[in-house]
């Protein structure tokens, strides 16, 4: 939480800055957009460090693409939704979590008799990358959605614009 709440902080009020010493809404998406995606680059190096942290301390090895495609998709939703934009993030949020229940119940549905090819995907991919490629991959192409979301809706200044209840802090 912490990280997540630093690098989020550190947008919100680089990005305010910005648009206070902005001579246009163009600079301002120019300038704003670089921020954004240095916040999201940091909190993943952090979550990245830490992931290796606790894996150290708990002598096991962490999942870094499943748990860092998480963490950067729960940045990027709480970023969206601190600014008021709360429909993409509940969409892709959902997508990605009825991706992995699909997953899951594919290959249940494989143990039906004459359905053994409904699970063929899921256990291919397994059984090539280790069962964290299913959250990772789900959550990884939302995070990615979210991110390319965020980069045309929070590079706006009406996002950081001040304004009753609205655009508070993550």
């Amino acid at each position: 939480m912490a990280p997540a709440t630093w690098c989020a902080h550190l947008f919100i009020a680089g990005a305010r800055r910005r648009l206070a010493t902005s001579r246009g809404l163009a600079e301002f998406a120019s300038s704003a957009r670089p921020l954004l995606l240095g916040s999201v680059l940091l909190f993943a190096l952090a979550l990245t460090v830490l992931l290796a942290l606790a894996g150290s301390l708990l002598d096991q090895d962490a999942d870094y693409a499943a748990a860092g495609a998480l963490g950067v998709l729960l940045l990027l939703a709480r970023l969206l939704t601190a600014h008021g934009r709360t429909h993409a993030p509940t969409v892709v949020l959902g997508a990605a979590a009825a991706a992995e229940a699909l997953a899951v119940a594919l290959v249940f549905a494989a143990r039906l008799p004459g359905c053994d090819v409904l699970g063929t995907p899921v256990e291919a991919a397994v059984d090539a990358a280790g069962a964290g490629v299913v959250p990772a991959t789900a959550c990884a192409v939302a995070a990615l959605a979210l991110l390319v979301h965020a980069t045309r809706t929070l590079t706006r200044a009406s996002a950081h614009a001040h304004t009753d209840g609205a655009g508070g802090t993550p």
